[in-house]
């Protein structure tokens, strides 16, 4: 464990300035007023009660998040008010980033950020397709009871797809782009897995700051079993397990209220039909899926089925 330790160092997160505050409010603030809090201010208060936990479990301990603000076409006296809020706000940012709007992913890939986290599916989807690791900042993740704990949700169906049955998607609609996004988002995130599987193991079982999940929307328990088994292979022991079948992923969401959604581009498809989801999953994937504990013993702590709300399932 120590020989890991030594040879890592900060595992560093990229954020767009609009996610951390609130612009809405700008015009509206006086010259002194710090920006007001934004969807971003949840998540990196949480990364910072892991970072002193880490620190208080070994003051030489050298696998620490550290966060970095991106801020595209700024006036100077933005650029002021940004760093000053941030401040403000008790906010650990370890570097700031003011850069044009085409720069963005060269600003990304030059210093060599490990996520690049954003509430704009566009932007994440466009990194991922560039070979940087990207996921969506989940927008709910605000409530006093998730600020001291980190949570990460990583997309079954994106990890526990083969090569070939990625590109099956075709037949039910997806784009070309699509799936290569997906593809992208399974390779780039591997990097950023193992460093949060390295993280979580610094914790015991209980009372651990992170928390791993993983999230199959639409695949079947196969996917899902195969999903888990890739992550511990990686190294990530993952906490929470939810295989849903075709069900909504909002009333999971809602619960467990993540800080990272890594679904490979999926967030933004949210017009997939439940039918074509449904058709998706084999047929022995429908209903119950408790037993992909048994494909995939390990310590997976709860793992949740759903059945779900439309039975009726599209021909194969």
């Amino acid at each position: 464990m120590e020989d890991e330790k030594n040879r890592t160092g900060p595992l560093m997160i990229a954020l767009q300035y609009n996610d951390l505050f609130d612009l809405d409010s700008i015009s509206a603030s006086r010259d002194t007023d710090a920006l007001p809090k934004g969807r971003a201010f949840a998540f990196v208060k949480a990364v910072q009660a892991v970072n002193e936990r880490l620190v208080e479990r070994s003051r030489t301990e050298s696998l620490l998040f550290e966060v970095v603000l991106i801020a595209k076409e700024c006036s100077e006296e933005i650029k002021m008010k940004i760093v000053e809020s941030a401040k403000h706000h008790g906010l650990e940012i370890g570097k700031f980033f003011f850069c044009k709007k085409e720069e963005l992913m060269n600003t990304l890939r030059t210093n060599k950020v490990k996520l690049f986290l954003s509430a704009e599916g566009e932007d994440v989807c466009e990194a991922l397709q560039s070979g940087i690791p990207a996921a969506s900042l989940y927008d709910g993740a605000d409530d006093d009871h998730v600020l001291g704990r980190l949570k990460v949700i990583f997309s079954g169906d994106v990890i526990g797809f083969s090569e070939d049955s990625l590109d099956s998607l075709s037949d039910f609609g997806f784009s070309e782009t699509q799936i290569k996004t997906f593809k992208a988002a399974k390779i780039c995130m591997k990097e950023f897995a193992v460093l949060i599987g390295q993280m979580r193991r610094r914790f015991g079982q209980e009372n651990s700051p992170l928390c791993t999940c993983v999230l199959t929307s639409w695949g079947s328990r196969n996917v899902c079993a195969s999903a888990l088994k890739t992550l511990r292979e990686w190294g990530v022991d993952v906490d929470e397990a939810f295989c849903l079948a075709g069900a909504p992923c909002g009333p999971i969401l809602a619960v467990v209220k993540p800080h990272v959604l890594w679904d490979g581009g999926l967030n933004n498809m949210r017009d997939l039909s439940a039918q074509r989801a449904l058709s998706l999953a084999p047929a022995e994937g429908q209903g119950r899926f408790t037993d992909c504990m048994g494909h995939c013993a390990g310590k997976v702590k709860h793992c949740s089925s759903q059945r779900p709300q439309h039975q009726d399932r599209a021909p194969l």
